[in-house]
């Protein structure tokens, strides 16, 4: 019994194995995104690093997060423009009507934050795929908008991963102290993982026809 606990495929070593994976990728992505002009890069690569974790193909995380972070820059620049342009004019309109007073304020906050959501939604898939894609910025954002009205609810799941840390900060009392540092260490790394866990299951993709998306 004893010997089986320093056997590689032990279950024990493979799930802290797996947790060290992505608790790597957490570190990797949150240090690839200080410059903030990069978060796109950033993110493209660690959702490449965990698709090829959850396929089971990945050869050390901080190799193939430089590799993936290196591949289409220039586009995944252009993704986090478009993603800050999104996510700034959402929050500005959302900040204007919550200084409104009435009735119809409360109707127009409801649905900016649901037309917020169905934008973010339809984006969701663009950083994901793009990894392994070689398709334009445009036809990539063609294909997200097709993949999320496909599975609306893989879609839902990555948004609402995105934005669960802000919505623990803004929501649970002193949550803003250990929220960051949780989320440094391991909560981006397992965020990604699982959406690309659930992307995977839900389109069938395989290491062998990955490019079935592209």
């Amino acid at each position: 019994m004893s010997a089986g606990i320093f056997r590689q495929d032990n279950p024990y070593n493979t799930i802290m194995g797996r947790i060290g994976d992505l608790a790597m990728l957490s570190v990797a992505w949150t240090v690839f995104s200080i410059p903030v002009f990069t978060i796109g890069a950033s993110t493209s690569a660690a959702c490449e690093v965990a698709r090829e974790i959850v396929e089971d193909t990945d050869e050390g995380v901080f190799r193939a997060f430089w590799r993936a972070f290196k591949r289409r820059f220039g586009t995944s620049c252009l993704f986090t423009l478009l993603y800050a342009v999104v996510f700034g004019l959402g929050a500005f309109d959302l900040w204007w009507i919550s200084r409104q007073s009435g009735d119809s304020a409360s109707i127009f906050y409801g649905v900016t934050v649901t037309a917020f959501v169905i934008v973010a939604m339809l984006l969701a898939f663009v950083l994901p795929l793009s990894g392994r894609s070689k398709l334009t910025a445009r036809e990539q954002i063609a294909q997200s908008a097709r993949l999320a009205l496909m599975k609306p609810l893989v879609a839902l799941l990555i948004v609402a991963l995105a934005a669960l840390p802000i919505a623990l900060m803004a929501l649970v009392p002193g949550a803003i102290m250990w929220v960051p540092l949780l989320w440094v260490i391991l909560g981006f790394g397992v965020s990604f993982w699982v959406a690309m866990l659930a992307t995977c299951k839900a389109f069938a993709l395989k290491p062998a026809d990955h490019q079935a998306q592209d």
